[in-house]
């Protein structure tokens, strides 16, 4: 670092504190940032013993000199790491860039800058630390803003970029249609040709912005991979044919008014080179919406209507050169010149007749080219929409003959008219809701990657529901996504049926299914996500049938995952086997809790009102005698019983009783005695 104060220094030394000729006599040394004071003398047992003879004031001076240059060169150091710091600190806040703020600028040495005052600080710092940072910010805001758009490239298939195309494609219409009308019709005048001149230009001005700014910015696809580099783009761009259209349909003929006048509109004719962009805007359209037939037969219409406004425009144009209503083939000038002329148009190209007859060659010259351009342009539309129609309906026609083919098939078999009926209300749902009756039909001709990507799009949402898959590998669930398939069943259909064994999991995708018990007692309802069948697939002895009936509440979505399928993924992934055969048990596990906490809940329930004693208990006991074993177990119970019983060993036999004894005495009349017994009985 080289300081600038060095030469003031040796002329302050020279000049105050030079009290000695070696002090004076040598330059001051600053080649490493440091300060060498150098003695001259020797050591002599760690002491420094100085051989010139300086007197002790001498001393003092000296010492009180290098004190004074290093406070010095530390307050100059500190000033300038102060100074850098606050211009990296204003360069962070406002970056500059090659415009505004050079290197040179930046990285100025202190030895170049300019001399300081006496004071110590720089001639107009003060100012440029002022002016400066307002000057970098407002310039820097705009090289950003410049850089960005010399830099930024334009995505062909993103917003902005169709926004762009439509404004492109207004101004690509507006000189197709406005320029042979204009040079035809006398429909510009000196009154209104400043406002034909204004859209001119101002469509001039978007193809100018396109071919200078937009186009050499969109990016393209090099192997796979989006180029992004300007220079490789406009590179790209120039090499086009699309450029050299471009180039074409900004010809600068209008120059030529100078000498034509500004009514000579037919200058303007190589704007009609830039029609290429129309083209590629209803093509994006087209891939853009659901439903791209409306876009297609409206392109179609267009093209047939543009066909019939050049057609009127070469009709008025044929009747001025032979002169306005000069003889009936002619226009006659009455009316509004373009309706009649268009009209005229309309009806020589569809060929519909009663037009005015030619009288003059040249006017059967182009009553015959007319109808060729007619015929033959119409003829090329009518196909056109033909095809859009048949192919918007192709769909619909094979799933009506399948449709036809099946119920034919049905009758034929003398099917109950039911299950027609269920047969051709499935159709029709399949269609509504999937317009088409086979998926798999129109993923054939994807490859294996695509498949697995829209298939994880569609039903890893789906899969990830199901528990039993929760934790499995990222790769098996790639291969079971492809295996779901999606099957509607129709309100009331036995998805699968108490007993059965298990082949199949279902995941429902819409609608509800209801669970069935004994008596057709509705034990669950599943809705959408719901998961059943899953612990069926693995095969575990004694939990592969079904432990219910599954009935389809309505129209119902599933997907299913048969076992085949299933078992032939896990063949790849046999540690997913054991994996999902451990997750399998637990979850039966939790399942049996569940149940057993479910039953135990009901157990302890509420305290209930105990039911009242039968009458009838009450009348059999008057009736047996107080002392009777069966008195004594239905007043008392078992327990009861069983501790009274010593009391009654002596009365081990039953004539041994006092009452049975007693009968014996009897006759067989009196042994027999009638009761009358009223039973109440609760109506519940």
């Amino acid at each position: 670092m080289v300081y600038p104060e060095k030469h003031t220094l040796h002329q302050m030394h020279k000049n105050k504190l030079c009290s000695s000729p070696s002090w004076c006599s040598e330059p001051l040394e600053d080649n490493s940032n440091s300060i060498n004071v150098q003695f001259n003398g020797s050591k002599s047992n760690g002491n420094y013993i100085v051989k010139d003879d300086i007197s002790e004031s001498s001393s003092l001076q000296n010492d009180y000199a290098n004190r004074q240059f290093i406070q010095d060169r530390i307050r100059h150091l500190v000033e300038a790491f102060s100074s850098r710091t606050k211009a990296a600190k204003e360069r962070i806040e406002a970056p500059g860039t090659p415009s505004s703020i050079s290197s040179k600028e930046t990285e100025t040495p202190l030895a170049t800058r300019k001399p300081t005052n006496p004071n110590g600080t720089e001639k107009g710092s003060t100012d440029d630390e002022d002016v400066l940072p307002k000057k970098i910010r407002g310039k820097s805001m705009l090289g950003n803003l410049i850089e960005y758009l010399q830099n930024c490239a334009v995505d062909p298939n993103g917003k902005f970029y169709l926004g762009w195309m439509f404004f492109l494609a207004v101004a690509v219409l507006y000189n197709a249609w406005v320029i042979p009308l204009r040079s035809t019709f006398p429909y510009q005048t000196e009154q209104n040709r400043i406002i034909w001149m204004f859209f001119d230009y101002l469509t001039d001005f978007v193809y100018l912005i396109d071919i200078l700014i937009i186009q050499p910015k969109v990016k393209y696809l090099e192997d796979g991979f989006w180029v992004t580099d300007v220079t490789l783009l406009r590179q790209n761009y120039w090499k086009k044919r699309q450029f050299k259209l471009d180039l074409i349909s900004l010809l600068p003929l209008d120059i030529l008014y100078v000498l034509t006048g500004p009514d000579f509109v037919v200058l303007r004719l190589p704007r009609f080179f830039k029609v290429h962009s129309f083209w590629e805007f209803v093509s994006f359209i087209d891939k853009l919406l659901k439903n791209p037939y409306v876009v297609r037969i409206s392109r179609t219409l267009m093209y047939m209507m543009y066909l019939i406004h050049l057609n009127a425009c070469a009709y008025y144009a044929f009747s001025a050169w032979e002169g306005i209503g000069s003889n009936s083939f002619v226009f006659n000038g009455k009316g509004n010149a373009y309706i009649k002329c268009f009209y005229f148009a309309t009806k020589t190209a569809t060929s519909i007749g009663k037009n005015p007859k030619p009288t003059q060659e040249v006017e059967y010259m182009f009553m015959t080219v007319a109808w060729l351009m007619g015929v033959f342009v119409f003829a090329v539309l009518i196909g056109q929409i033909r095809d859009i129609i048949s192919t918007a309906n192709r769909n619909r026609t094979e799933y009506k003959k399948l449709v036809n083919e099946t119920l034919e098939y049905m009758r034929r078999l003398n099917l109950p008219p039911e299950m027609q009926r269920r047969a051709q209300q499935w159709f029709t749902y399949t269609w509504k809701t999937q317009r088409t009756l086979d998926e798999s039909r129109i993923m054939d001709c994807l490859p294996h990657k695509m498949k697995t990507d829209i298939a994880i799009n569609v039903h890893i949402q789906t899969l990830s529901k199901v528990k039993l898959f929760a934790d499995c590998d990222e790769a098996l669930l790639r291969e079971l996504v492809l295996q779901l398939k999606s099957v509607i069943y129709l309100p009331g259909d036995i998805i699968c049926r108490k007993g059965d064994v298990g082949k199949e999991m279902y995941i429902i995708q819409s609608g509800k299914v209801q669970v069935i018990g004994t008596n057709d007692e509705v034990l669950a309802t599943l809705s959408e996500g719901s998961v059943f069948g899953e612990i069926s697939l693995l095969g575990i002895p004694g939990k592969n049938r079904r432990t219910a009936d599954v009935r389809s509440q309505g129209h119902s979505n599933l997907f299913v995952l048969s076992k085949t399928d299933l078992n032939a993924a896990l063949a790849q992934y046999p540690e997913a086997q054991d994996l999902l055969n451990k997750k399998a048990k637990l979850l039966m596990k939790k399942n049996a809790a569940l149940e057993r906490k479910h039953n135990a809940m009901i157990v302890i329930d509420n305290p209930t009102v105990p039911h009242k004693q039968a009458k009838l208990v009450d009348t059999v006991l008057q009736v047996l005698p107080l002392n009777s074993k069966t008195n004594r177990l239905l007043r008392f119970g078992s327990r009861a019983y069983s501790k009274s019983k010593p009391e009654n060993e002596k009365f081990k036999f039953r004539n041994s009783l006092p009452h049975i004894a007693s009968l014996g005495s009897l006759s067989d009349l009196d042994k027999n005695f009638e009761t009358k017994v009223t039973v109440h009985r609760p109506l519940s």
